[in-house]
């Protein structure tokens, strides 16, 4: 496409020259003709210059004008065709380099104003957070777990991703940066940014292992916490896959445990996880009952405010709280569906709710694929390790 495109711009430049040589040339003769004027206007005139007889018009003269015009038509057959056979070339290859420019430009939007939160290249980071009480009054001083952003398009659309950069989460410190929610970027920019993170997205290889990692790193200090002698690596990964096997299995005790821990699995800064929007204070340190107990104890004013009172999984936080969610999903196929696809705006899901887009879908996005360039969207979760956490929420 690059060689197609560099010819037709050599063709375009070949036939540009061709005619300013024509036109130089034309202008020269025109010159040295008008200089050998010298005389009566009454001699010179164009209209009183005999010409040549109708004999030699019709023949000559004729010919000399329709062998001319058969060159300029046949040198107009050749190119033409030229130029439109290549032309497709040249548009997509225009396209791909307006997609390089606006990863470019996106790239240094996002590093001036999301990698302080968000991590260099979308990692993942903490964001200082002030917690104020309804009043307005100072509650806590947390930080505040900010996503790691390279597997978002696998949870969110494209339109989705952007209605959240214009305006923001409410209750986080993501605030509004697109000019419709009273931000500073303009659209343009914030289209630039949505590029940008395509090109940041990982393979489903790398997002499969982001996940297991957080899964096995929970498990791990769980077996460890349970059995202190276990020390050696190759003990501690054995007895962690002979958990996770075994727990897998919906029939296991140990069932429910495990969609517990892909329910606050906390790989990518809990981007993976359902606890960051539906555990009261998950997102910025009540990973836990004695996580919890100290972060109360930092700032008593979270749980006087009612804001934080202690550790309770999936009590609703940012998202709703999950207790009775079996009223919500008469069954459990219904919310496992709900869950691979999220909510999309407008669309109803559960009993007679709206969606508003905020939910993401673990399954894997399947839309906006007809974008310029290579866009990974990844499975994030299996349908089993979905039913896992189902069985989890409907205990609660």
């Amino acid at each position: 496409m690059i060689l197609a495109a560099s010819t037709q711009r050599t063709v375009g430049l070949v036939l540009a020259v061709l005619v300013m040589v024509g036109l130089v040339v034309y202008l020269l003769f025109s010159f040295r003709i008008g200089k050998r004027e010298v005389g009566s206007e009454i001699d010179l005139a164009a209209n009183r210059t005999p010409h040549v007889d109708d004999l030699e018009l019709e023949t000559r003269v004729l010919d000399r004008s329709l062998a001319w015009s058969l060159v300029t038509l046949a040198a107009i057959s050749l190119v033409l065709p030229m130029y439109w056979l290549m032309e497709p070339a040249r548009q997509e290859n225009a396209a791909i380099d307006w997609v390089g420019r606006f990863e470019i430009k996106g790239g240094r939007t996002f590093e001036d104003g999301c990698a302080s939160c968000h991590g260099p290249g979308g990692v993942g980071g903490v964001a200082a957070f002030t917690i104020a009480d309804p009043d307005g009054e100072f509650v806590a001083q947390v930080e505040w777990k900010a996503p790691a952003l390279t597997t978002v398009l696998s949870r969110f659309s494209e339109a989705e991703v952007t209605d959240i950069l214009n305006y923001g989460r409410p209750g986080t410190p993501m605030p509004a940066w697109g000019l419709p929610g009273g931000g500073p970027l303009t659209t343009q920019q914030v289209e630039q940014l949505v590029v940008y993170l395509r090109s940041i997205q990982l393979s489903q290889g790398a997002a499969t292992a982001e996940i297991d990692s957080g899964i096995r790193a929970a498990v791990g200090a769980m077996v460890t916490a349970a059995d202190p002698s276990l020390t050696d690596r190759d003990a501690v990964d054995a007895t962690v896959d002979a958990w996770l096997e075994g727990a897998a299995d919906p029939a296991s005790d140990d069932y429910l445990l495990y969609g517990e821990v892909l329910f606050n699995n906390a790989s990518a800064q809990d981007a993976n996880s359902c606890a960051r929007c539906h555990t009261p204070g998950f997102s910025f340190g009540a990973t836990s009952e004695a996580a919890t107990a100290d972060l109360l104890e930092t700032w008593p004013r979270l749980a006087e405010s009612g804001i934080l009172t202690g550790w309770q999984p999936g009590a609703g936080h940012v998202g709703p709280d999950l207790a009775g969610v079996e009223a919500h999903f008469s069954t459990s196929k219904r919310q496992s569906e709900f869950i691979r696809t999220g909510s999309e705006v407008g669309i109803g899901f559960g009993n007679a709710r709206t969606g508003s887009g905020g939910m993401p879908g673990y399954g894997g996005r399947v839309d906006d694929l007809d974008v310029i360039g290579t866009v990974e969207r990844s499975q994030l979760l299996t349908p089993e390790q979905i039913d896992a956490i189902v069985a989890y929420e409907r205990s609660l």
